[in-house]
């Protein structure tokens, strides 16, 4: 998993609500397809212009986009994304 510094300067979700609460992946474990575990999501960061998630930040302060993301119930899995793939991203509000 690679550190993206680009989210350093956008807001933590922290005042934010996401629109839909089950995308709210705090806490839940970051895996790669093996199944090997990066850390846990701490939180997710918000482009408060679009209104979007657009990150995520591990415990130990690492990120990396949610275009590299498959939400499971239980996990979070990272991924490259495939050629022509669009991120769908989670909308928040105050």
């Amino acid at each position: 998993m690679k550190h993206e510094e680009r989210y350093e300067e956008l807001d933590r979700l922290g005042d934010w609500k996401l629109v839909d609460s089950d995308q709210d992946i705090r806490g839940r474990p970051l895996v790669d397809e093996a199944g090997l575990e990066f850390g846990i999501v701490d939180d997710m960061i918000v482009d408060k212009d679009k209104e979007h998630v657009v990150a995520i930040a591990l415990k130990d302060g690492r990120m990396c986009g949610v275009e590299y993301l498959d939400i499971r119930p239980d996990r979070v899995v990272y991924r490259e994304p495939a050629a022509g793939y669009t991120p769908t991203y989670s909308r928040v509000h105050r």
